[in-house]
């Protein structure tokens, strides 16, 4: 369950003028990390942030990361995923939308990163 702090971090309803104001902050980051925003990559970051307004317990990185698998499995689920961000979807994904790495996001163990 998410504490007040984390659910304002992870609002359940968008507010007006949001999406021009989040794509714009998105294509900052994404221009700061030099990631070029392709119709492929905005469609995996909107589908992260439509599952945050849906979600009541957001912070399982692997339990997004399946459902993204899911979501994808037309265009070649995690592997299509990993071919659009490299550095892990994610990772790079909550980097864009300058929101909080989610638990287990990095396994230091296997260096995993989701």
């Amino acid at each position: 369950m998410l504490s007040v702090q984390e659910s304002e971090v992870f609002p359940g309803k968008r507010p007006e003028g949001y999406e021009e104001t989040a794509m714009s902050g998105v294509e900052r980051r994404a221009k700061a990390l030099e990631i070029e925003l392709s119709p492929e990559r905005r469609e995996a970051i909107e589908f992260v942030q439509d599952f945050y307004e849906h979600c009541s317990d957001c912070k399982n990185a692997r339990q997004l990361m399946k459902i993204m698998d899911q979501e994808f499995s037309d265009k070649g689920g995690k592997k299509y995923l990993y071919r659009l961000f490299p550095a892990g979807p994610l990772s790079t994904i909550h980097d864009l939308i300058d929101l909080p790495d989610l638990n287990y996001q990095v396994d230091k163990g296997f260096g995993t990163s989701y």
